[in-house]
Parts: structure tokens; sequence; C-alpha cells
């Protein structure tokens, strides 16, 4: 468990102290930001969040028994004045800092193997994909879902105990500095990079800047260092070859030379992929979409290099499930649904669409798709490109919601999809219930947008009445 002296937790914050009635060598134990969460002798890290800040609930926390709480001296006066007298209180200039120098801090009193996976689709997958496969040789901590940003990563960190042997980090960002920030906490060893394609362009504006983000990880990570990277993906196929004295570059791929190849890929009835690795493991995976090979090839890689050998590689990556709401297969009587609604950007619209595409079905193929957000002035441009690519992928029938995937629907139509097979919607009640009613025997139907768009209530909608309708 994490532990640390006041006058420690004080040093590392850079922090101030008002009168207390708590020695400097109280020893605190578990960290928290929740004050719902509070347990006995916790420090209370006060964080200001878009709809609530920390600072409100100090008092709360400390009647949990938090013996410690560490504010912003600015919002000192938010805090309740009886708290002073209870608990020792620290004063810094930035709360969200100040829980990263912990984190930092913790991190550097463990030697374990630490990987960090970064890269614009794909993340999640791959980290879960690389503890399974680690998880036959090491007891393994790994970042839960969404904790991938500058709140999430040091929590994470904190799990950390002396029974942990490995740990799998995913770092996200949504403008530059972020992974920065975060390999600088974390320290790993291992950096993957799944692919680097357009998404967070709204803050990123170039696919330049994002590549340059994508580098922090890299930048950032001590000596030496090991990658490992796509080699069919055209940045970091440059990067590969630009490989420097202090670091070991490991690469995958699928068209190119790479140290990890896949061949041989083929999908099953249900759409579920196989393939060989460098001629010679055979992988079965129950998951959907060609571009799952590139993040079982990823896990394989860091496998490898941690010495896991490849029947336990193999066993790792067929026993996986996807995490909840990515590329889920979901049968409803004689309907099949393809559940990506965790998120959408262009490329990862584009391999979903491959997917529905190459997937065997005696009934229609429907696309309901939402908006991609974040997308910046090139966000219309984008959707029209999208929806030349529904009208090429043998789709039967499309639904967009949303303002901006009304262009998806226009894309379309300029590439030959005609406007009966063409449905914009207002929202994810009205396609739900033309859904209830319209579905066919036999139809295979993808749902995919943004985080924002919800798209997943549409599949929970269908899963809850469809029978009932029917």
């Amino acid at each position: 468990m994490f532990e640390i002296k006041l006058n420690e937790l004080k040093r590392v914050v850079d922090g101030e102290t008002p009168e207390s009635s708590l020695k400097g060598d109280q020893l605190l134990r578990g960290i928290s930001i929740d004050s719902r969460k509070v347990d006995p002798n916790n420090i209370f890290v006060a964080i200001p969040g878009e709809k609530f800040d920390g600072h409100r609930f100090v008092g709360e926390a400390v009647e949990k028994g938090a013996k410690a709480v560490v504010i912003d001296r600015e919002k000192k006066n938010i805090v309740p004045p009886e708290v002073y007298g209870k608990t020792a209180v620290i004063l810094v200039s930035d709360t969200k800092r100040a829980l990263r120098d912990v984190a930092l801090w913790y991190r550097s009193k463990f030697n374990l193997p630490v990987v960090a996976v970064t890269g614009t689709n794909g993340k999640t997958t791959t980290k879960d994909m690389i503890a399974q496969v680690l998880s036959s040789e090491f007891q393994v901590l790994k970042s839960p879902e969404s904790y991938n940003n500058l709140i999430g990563v040091p929590l994470t960190l904190f799990q950390l105990n002396p029974e942990y042997e490995a740990l799998v980090l995913e770092l996200g960002m949504s403008s530059p500095g972020e992974i920065s920030i975060l390999t600088k906490i974390s320290q790993p060893q291992i950096g993957v990079i799944t692919n680097i394609g357009p998404a967070h362009l709204e803050s990123m504006q170039s696919m330049e800047r994002i590549a340059k983000a994508k580098f922090e990880l890299p930048g950032n990570m001590p000596s030496p260092r090991t990658l490992v990277l796509n080699a069919d993906d055209q940045i970091l196929a440059k990067r590969i070859a630009r490989t420097q004295p202090e670091e070991k570059v490991v690469s995958f791929g699928v068209k190119k030379k790479a140290d990890f190849i896949a061949d041989r890929i083929e999908a099953n009835g249900n759409g579920y992929i196989s393939f060989r690795v460098n001629k010679n493991t055979q992988v079965k995976l129950s998951l959907l979409g060609w571009h799952n090979v590139y993040n079982a090839l990823a896990a394989f890689s860091v496998g490898r290099l941690l010495g896991v050998e490849e029947p336990k590689i193999k066993e790792g990556l067929e026993s996986f499930s996807p995490s909840r709401l990515r590329m889920e297969l979901v049968s409803i009587d004689n309907i099949r649904i393809i559940n990506d609604s965790y998120n959408a950007n262009p490329v990862s619209m584009e391999k979903a669409l491959e997917t529905l595409k190459n997937m065997k079905t005696f009934g229609r193929k429907i696309a309901v798709l939402g908006d991609m957000l974040e997308l910046g002035y090139r966000e219309m441009d984008f959707h029209l490109e999208l929806g030349r690519k529904v009208a090429q992928s043998g789709v039967n029938l499309l639904i967009t919601i949303g303002q901006l995937a009304r262009f998806i629907g226009e894309g379309a139509r300029e590439a030959g999809l005609r406007s009966s097979d063409i449905l914009n919607l207002k929202n994810n009640s009205e396609v739900s219930l033309y859904l209830l009613e319209n579905l066919k025997e036999g139809d295979l139907v993808l749902v995919k947008g943004s985080r924002k768009m919800k798209t997943e209530e549409i599949v929970f909608s269908l899963k809850s009445q469809y029978g009932r309708q029917n």
C-alpha cells in the first residue's frame, strides 16, 4: 500500500503547512481524489474538475478520516476553517501537479518492467492484450479503463505494491505535452506506438503535431529504452529508420519487413481473425477486424521481449476478450450487431467498415454512424470522405446521427449509394425505434460514433426490447 510520512509529502509536493496538530513523522496510508472513497489515514488531494471541484469536499474527506489534505493555496478560503484543526493541510500551487509529483516519487521505489502504450487507435486493446500475455509469467498491474490521462496514470501508479512484477500503462492525450509528462512520471523501459492518424485535430491542428506528440514517449523514456513500432505506419516507418544509439527498436507489421510479421490472415464465419506470426505460430483471436492483427503483434513483440515463450503468448492472445464497447459482437435472436461505440475517428471508422465488409451474412449490412468529433476545421471533409468509403463498402443501409454525420450521408450519396438507402435521424432514440420496427432476420449492424454520441444506447435498447417488439 502507498505510504508516506507527512514531512516527506510536504517536501515532494513543495507545499507549505499551516498550524497542524499532526507531527511531521505521522505516517499516511493511501491517497484519494474522491471524498466518497476516503479511508482513515488517507491523503485527500482536492482536484478541480469540469463538473466538481474537490476543494468543496475537503470537509467530507476529513470527516471520513483523511489525515492530510492537499489544496490549492488560491482556494484555501473554500475549505471550512474547522478542517485546519483536525488534519494536516498542505498548500500547493497546483494540486494536479502535486498528484503527479507524488506518483513519480512512489514509482521510483519500484524496480519492475514498465510498458507504456500510446497511438491514435488500438491503445486500450493493445494494453489489455499485453497485460494478458505477460500475466502467464508475471503478476501484472495494468491501467483500468480510461485511466490514461494526467489523473488516471498517477492513480494507477498508486496501486503498485511489492507483489506486482510488471506494469502496463496506456498513455493518452488531448493536447501537446501530456504524453511527455506521463512518460516522465511512469518511467517505462518499453514504449509501444500502435499507429499515428487523425484524431484530436481540433486541439492538435495537424498530423505533424500529432506525430510530434506521440514521439514524446520515446523522447522522455529513460535510457536504454526499447521501442515497439508499427512498420506499416508511414510515419512510424520513418522513425524506425532513424533508430538512435541509446535505443532498441522492435518492429511489427503485415505489409513491410518487420521483426514480427503476420501472414495467412483469415476471418471465420463470425468474422473472428486468425493469422500466423513469423511463419511459425498460428493464432486464432476471438476478435473482429483485421486491424486487431496489429494490436496482437504488438503484444506478441512485448511478450517475447520480456521472455514469454511463444506457446504462452498464443494462449494469452487466444483467450483475450475485448473491453466493453470495442468491436463487441452482440447477437439478438438472428440479428448481429458490431458494437464499436467507445469512440470514433476517420481511421477507426474506416477499419470498422472494413470489418463489416468482410463479414458474411445472409441479411443486410447496416451502418449506424454518429458524429466524429474534435477533428477541427476539416471536420466536414473527413465526414464526406467517410461517406464515400461507406458507398464502396457494400453497405445496404446507412443511418447517420448528428449534424456532422449527415455529411457522411452526402458523401455516400455522391459516391453512388441510393438516397433511399440513406437515413439521417436526430438522435439515438429515433434510431432505436427505426431499427426495432425494421430489422430483419440475418441483418448485420455496425454501430459506431464518438464517445459523446453514446451510440451504445442504441445497442442497449435493441438488447432490451427487440425480442419483445418482435
